[in-house]
């Protein structure tokens, strides 16, 4: 039995790939799933998205490469975004690697590694998208699962390079991924998450119109009070009344909405490629903001893009108290080489993107101290991820769990501290919990 070792880099969205891959490869033949120590074929699956991306990547190759000098592992394949970006000069740069395979081929690595191709790099197969007839292993919580509605972005934003590697726009039919949910539910799967490079594009290319809404309303049939959808990734321009009252009325998606604004400047989203029209998404906000009072809203900011005064980015932390948003994300711009953004000036100084970085950072720990200290008293739907764990309360004995609230999604946001009598709870479990302590990062409460 061959052993193997997968090594998945990036988003959610690269972690299905790599589940496909995992799938493809175990339907071919069996092979036991060890460590890259262990392992005599590696596969890496990378991202390039920005500068600290591709530096993870490397890094990992260049451990691999270290163990195949050792001879520890014989064959080493890199997959992904990193081996599309860059094939023009990877096998001058890492020759030890014995296979580059695109985003459009790695569904083809099982039959590449019994017909050992002539080429070193292969990034030139038809654009791809996976169904509900795919080969996929879930290799993170049973409980839990990434869905990808769509692959590629018909978006040109000026700083991201997204588009040139993985494509256009892509979605999969309302029927394939109505399928591919009922499969999880099938082996208990209890929150499904929607995502794509801009899920508020789903359908434009199949339908021409945004056809999330649509689906919405369709996957809320299949779903019970024991099951969470969340949804991922929706870029401002897909608000609109449609979305808002299939978004507000769905019984199973829960209230929350990962928006990336990026920035809220007009002459930075002229310069970003993004719409200028950030008054209509501020509208939309306030209406969403008045209708679902449970609402948590995350958005993503990029600071020091080029041209970001301190005027500029003054209008970001205004934005961030008028909207008090639960979960914020933030990076600094990092220029890339082929995009228009990098021909853009004046530079903003790496120093201040630090500044302006860790002043986004402060004033949203106050936000979320603030929000969470005002749950006290109330209560919140939690999802149960791990435990239980011994906890001496006097002369009896206490137990707790740690999980999400619906207004997190995993690995990125906050976590739950979750204490009762019942040792039984499983993993997936979800329920109300009273909350007691609010907490910058956390929540804890009673069932």
């Amino acid at each position: 039995m061959r052993k193997v070792a997968l090594i998945s880099l990036g988003c959610d969205k690269n972690l299905v790939d790599s589940e496909i891959i995992l799938g493809k490869l175990l339907t071919r033949e069996p092979c036991a799933l060890v460590s890259p120590e262990e392992a005599e074929l590696v596969i890496l699956n990378t991202c390039a998205f920005i500068e600290e991306a591709c530096r993870e990547s490397e890094s990992w190759i260049e451990k691999i490469v270290k163990l195949k000098k050792q001879h520890r592992t014989k064959k080493i394949i890199v997959a992904g975004c990193y081996a599309q970006r860059f094939q023009d000069k990877v096998t001058s740069v890492y020759p030890e690697v014995d296979l580059w395979v695109g985003v459009n081929n790695f569904p083809d690595l099982p039959y590449l590694l019994e017909k050992a191709p002539s080429k070193k790099v292969i990034t030139d197969g038809p654009l791809y998208l996976y169904d509900h007839t795919t080969e996929r292993i879930i290799s993170g919580p049973s409980y839990l699962s990434f869905l990808k509605i769509a692959e590629g972005c018909n978006n040109r934003c000026s700083f991201c390079v997204i588009p040139a590697i993985r494509g256009p726009l892509r979605s999969r039919s309302i029927d394939s991924i109505t399928k591919e949910v009922e499969n999880l539910l099938e082996l208990g799967v209890k929150e499904i998450i929607l995502i794509a490079q801009d899920t508020a594009s789903y359908g434009i290319d199949l339908c021409k119109k945004r056809a999330l809404p649509e689906l919405l309303k369709t996957l809320d049939q299949l779903l019970s009070s024991e099951h969470w959808l969340r949804i991922l990734y929706f870029s401002p321009q897909g608000l609109n009344e449609e979305f808002l009252e299939a978004f507000a009325n769905s019984k199973r998606v829960v209230k929350y909405l990962d928006i990336p604004l990026q920035h809220v400047d007009p002459d930075i989203l002229v310069k970003m490629n993004r719409s200028p029209q950030i008054e209509k998404t501020f509208d939309f906000l306030k209406i969403m903001r008045k209708n679902i009072p449970q609402l948590f809203l995350r958005t993503t900011f990029m600071v020091g893009f080029p041209g970001e005064s301190d005027a500029s980015f003054q209008k970001i932390l205004l934005a961030m108290e008028e909207f008090s948003f639960e979960r914020a994300g933030v990076f600094a711009y990092s220029e890339q080489e082929e995009t228009p953004a990098s021909r853009l000036f004046p530079k903003v100084p790496a120093e201040l993107k630090i500044q302006r970085l860790k002043a986004i950072k402060k004033k949203q720990e106050e936000i979320m101290k603030k929000r969470h200290q005002g749950l006290v008293g109330s209560k919140i739907e939690v999802i149960i991820e791990e435990g239980p764990f011994s906890e001496k309360n006097g002369s009896s004995e206490m137990f707790y769990y740690l999980g999400r609230s619906y207004g997190d999604a995993p690995e990125v946001d906050c976590e739950v501290k979750i204490k009762t009598r019942n040792k039984y709870l499983k993993p997936g479990t979800i329920d109300e919990m009273k909350v007691t302590t609010g907490k910058t990062y956390l929540l804890e409460g009673e069932l």
